[in-house]
């Protein structure tokens, strides 16, 4: 069975996303929004995604966490 909570989350205030692949790693902080259920979405998916969601104001420049 799928984990429910595994995919991809962008942080809105520091425009990074995250990959969580188990549902014990997703981010439980206010101002992160899962943008897919696909933990293996490509930056170029992730960015495309956000802009058609209207999720970040410069989605081109969302960035991968570290």
């Amino acid at each position: 069975m799928p984990d429910a909570k595994a995919g991809i989350y962008l942080n809105t205030a520091t425009n990074t996303v995250r990959r969580v692949g188990v549902g014990v790693n997703a981010p439980g902080e206010a101002g992160w929004v899962k943008v897919s259920d696909d933990p293996n979405l490509g930056l170029l998916a992730i960015r495309e995604v956000a802009a058609e969601r209207s999720l970040s104001a410069a989605a081109a420049s969302i960035a991968w966490e570290y």
